[in-house]
């Protein structure tokens, strides 16, 4: 086989990357690079040719916010409940560590907008989180029968563009979501605490949804009896989806993001040499999303026909599976790699062309990813 293709901004050799395994880097990354904006938006994306372990290192998590990165040392920080509840609550973050209820969640956070292009799928990695439960907290209080929804807020603040008000940022929840047994405040990723980039002292973590539920900085929780409706949730992060065909084929239905959708991505591709010589080729990736458990993801590589992978590890109900293929007719030339996800309900990720005959927005795209690669 010809030589591998110059890697682009990363060593031969990865950490977690077994001996004599050497990456056949892509054809479709240029301009690609980990640090995009280091404030307001925070982008930071995670390289997914270094998907090699099942959690995503610290340091190598993706990040995206709006907001400046807030940094204290979290002495003085206290979360507040209030609204419409019976007995409103004011905890330090000892008291929220020491609390009974704590658990360990593994969860896969992706932002709305990931996708192909310059961030090459890069905004999702996938932790396990050490927090206490929210839906306990809210019990507490005792919610009022007026509330409707409970809204979340950081210690970061936004403004607000057509009145210049300036507000916490915030995101809010329907009140069974919020009461979900797996919704939880977490102190901790992968068994560190947080950083302040991921939101140290205290971050909301909702399993299954999109990263822009994820409040970071958490510092106050608002029982309401109505609709939130700040600048992050009603107009940042909204999807347009297709109207029934009763309403009309030309019309779009604005909602607020919620939770992700099956997707699978082809992440890196290595080679090893074989024992009568010349080289063995392997597909691998990641798969998550979607309300049901993935039980398949095949490959297609060029036009041909989809083959089973094989999935490898997983981790939890909210967690990314990783897969891999022997790519055993491996050819010199350029190809074209995709993968697709199928879940226990039968539905498959779709093509790009399928996903826009529902969603409209260029937000939650799950749809098939063509990689680009020459051997």
């Amino acid at each position: 086989m010809a030589a591998a293709m110059a890697l682009v901004g990363i060593p031969r050799r990865v950490w977690g990357q077994p001996e004599g395994e050497e990456l056949v880097d892509f054809a479709d990354l240029e301009g690609f690079k980990v640090e995009s904006n280091r404030a307001t938006p925070r982008i930071k994306f995670f390289d997914l040719r270094r998907l090699t372990s099942w959690k995503t290192p610290e340091d190598e998590f993706f990040t995206f916010h709006q907001t400046e990165t807030v940094t204290t040392d979290g002495s003085d920080w206290t979360l507040t409940i209030g609204g419409f509840v019976e007995k409103p609550l004011k905890l330090t973050l000892s008291q929220i560590r020491s609390r009974p209820d704590k658990r360990d969640l593994p969860v896969t956070i992706e932002c709305s907008g990931n996708g192909a292009g310059p961030g090459a799928n890069g905004m999702v990695s996938n932790g396990v989180w050490t927090g206490t439960g929210l839906a306990g907290l809210l019990q507490e209080c005792g919610i009022k029968n007026e509330a409707r929804e409970i809204a979340f807020f950081g210690m970061d603040m936004e403004r607000e563009r057509n009145s210049g008000n300036v507000t916490p940022h915030g995101r809010s929840l329907y009140l069974p979501d919020a009461m979900d047994s797996k919704a939880m405040l977490a102190y901790e990723l992968n068994g560190k605490p947080l950083t302040a980039e991921h939101g140290f002292p205290l971050r909301l973590i909702i399993p299954g949804w999109y990263g822009m539920t994820q409040i970071k900085w958490l510092a106050h929780i608002e029982v309401m009896d109505r609709r939130y409706e700040g600048t992050h949730m009603s107009r940042n992060y909204h999807t347009m989806l297709a109207a029934p065909p009763a309403i009309g084929d030309d019309v779009v239905l604005e909602t607020s993001i919620s939770k992700t959708l099956l997707k699978s991505v082809v992440a890196r591709v290595t080679r090893r040499k074989g024992a009568e010589g010349g080289y063995l080729y392997k597909i691998s990736g990641a798969a998550w999303g979607g309300p049901a458990a993935i039980t398949n993801v095949e490959v297609r590589v060029d036009n041909g026909a989809w083959r089973g992978a094989t999935i490898n590890e997983r981790g939890g109900d909210f967690a990314w599976v990783l897969w891999s293929l022997d790519w055993t007719d491996a050819v010199p030339g350029p190809h074209t790699l995709i993968s697709r996800a199928i879940n226990a309900n039968g539905s498959v990720q779709p093509t790009l062309q399928e996903l826009r005959r529902t969603i409209k927005s260029i937000r939650e795209d799950n749809s098939q990813w063509p990689r680009k690669i020459v051997l």
